[in-house]
């Protein structure tokens, strides 16, 4: 049931995806933050029902997302004139591309884990 929790995270990631190509780089950061939440909210809610292999797919996922949120930060504020560092932006971009697919995997494998 739990898993029902994955249909608003697809739908964030979508807006987020869409907000950063309007320009609005504030809205994205705060829907992928989100999104990164609800994901990690369901694997606190009901640890039990994911099995040690399931596990180990997700936390590196987990960690590659979390690392894409704080380079996202500090490519925010080079895009507001904060930080005078351009690297971040394409790091940021490229990390996060590699941890959209990483997590689409990890989903699909996810709720796939009961016909295995």
């Amino acid at each position: 049931m739990l898993d029902v929790l994955l249909i608003p995270v697809t739908l964030l990631l979508a807006l987020g995806l869409r907000a950063v190509r309007r320009g609005d780089y504030r809205r994205h950061s705060h829907l992928m933050t989100v999104a990164f939440t609800l994901i990690g909210l369901r694997l606190l809610l009901h640890p039990g029902s994911l099995p040690w292999p399931h596990l180990r797919i997700w936390l590196p996922s987990l960690a590659a997302a979390a690392a894409t949120m704080l380079l996202g930060r500090q490519a925010l504020a080079w895009r507001e004139a904060r930080s005078i560092h351009s690297s971040h932006l394409r790091i940021h971009r490229a990390l996060g591309t590699l941890t959209l697919a990483t997590v689409a995997v990890t989903i699909a494998a996810w709720l796939l884990r009961n016909r295995w």
